[in-house]
């Protein structure tokens, strides 16, 4: 989710009262004026495509293979034959609408290998390793509007490396093995 103006965070809000009074004040928060469901799917050598949600609307399991999935086949279709992309492996959270069986059924009629969560582990999370660097990007910016919002995020987005990508995958890579090796249970997260 993108909000319309997110505040800095804890640490970027103190400001000091002078110096003769070190205690911190706390800058109040503001609500945002807006939000937007974004979908995000990339891979490790970078972005795949971005989808806005309808204003107001939720992932739903009919929006995820009417209108989501069928637009990162396509662009996923239009690589492989520039590049030759074989096999594709999709990575979500266990949200019900990604867990659905209409959902199932429309990633095995497509060929697309399900890389399945533990059930209840939060640890692995593919939105964990990306959109903290978006966010912050965008981190006490104000926005007008949607539009304002997603070009500044589609912006932040180019702004991020090939390397910035690969380092998410590999990241979660590691954390996977974490959690194999804590047996699926909750771990700390080291960030």
């Amino acid at each position: 989710m993108v909000l319309h103006y997110d505040p800095t965070t804890k640490e970027q809000s103190k400001v000091w009262v002078s110096q003769t009074d070190p205690r911190p004040t706390k800058v109040h928060r503001y609500k945002s004026s807006g939000k937007r469901m974004v979908a995000i799917f990339f891979m490790k050598s970078g972005l795949i495509k971005s989808i806005p949600l309808e204003r107001g609307g939720t992932v739903t399991k009919r929006w995820y293979v009417s209108s989501c999935l069928p637009q990162v086949f396509e662009t996923v279709s239009e690589w492989r034959q520039k590049t030759d992309l074989r096999g594709l492996i999709l990575h979500d959270d266990n949200a019900r609408p990604h867990r659905a069986g209409i959902v199932n059924e429309f990633l095995a009629e497509n060929r697309v290998e399900l890389y399945q969560n533990p059930p209840y582990s939060p640890d692995l999370s593919p939105c964990d390793f990306l959109f903290a660097k978006l966010k912050n990007q965008l981190r006490g910016i104000r926005f007008d509007d949607d539009n304002a919002m997603l070009n500044a995020l589609e912006q932040a987005i180019g702004n991020l490396t090939k390397d910035d990508f690969k380092n998410c995958v590999d990241d979660w890579f590691i954390r996977m093995h974490k959690c194999i090796d804590a047996d699926g249970q909750y771990f700390e997260k080291l960030h």
